[in-house]
């Protein structure tokens, strides 16, 4: 982070692996600002942004997390996680399978069970 709270950069294992231990390096002697991924080509999102729509930003850039940065400032407000995205999708789909388990049994429908 900068001194106004933005984001400079991040470091990922992959970001390890690829650039200390494939290269034969030693992270002893190997700084964080020469292995992080610069602000500049990170992938982000915002808390406006859909589920459906950072997954698609994961799986385009082939990323495992997405900082969530503020709309308005830039600053980061949390980290998503691939593993955060694909709870929020099971739980929106067992959602619509019980509604749609309700219709069938004549509960309600789309009110669901109660």
């Amino acid at each position: 982070f900068n001194t106004k709270g933005n984001i400079t950069g991040i470091v990922s294992e992959r970001d390890y692996v690829n650039k200390i231990a494939l290269l034969g390096r030693k992270s002893s002697e190997t700084k964080v600002k020469e292995i992080s991924t610069k602000a500049s080509n990170l992938v982000t999102a915002s808390p406006k942004d859909s589920v459906d729509a950072c997954m698609y930003k994961m799986l385009s850039k082939d990323v495992r997390h997405l900082p969530l940065l503020e709309d308005e400032s830039g600053k980061v407000v949390g980290m998503l996680s691939i593993k955060d995205l694909v709870k929020a999708a099971v739980a929106e789909k067992e959602k619509t399978i019980k509604i749609l388990s309700d219709f069938a049994l004549g509960k309600g429908g789309h009110f669901g069970s109660e």
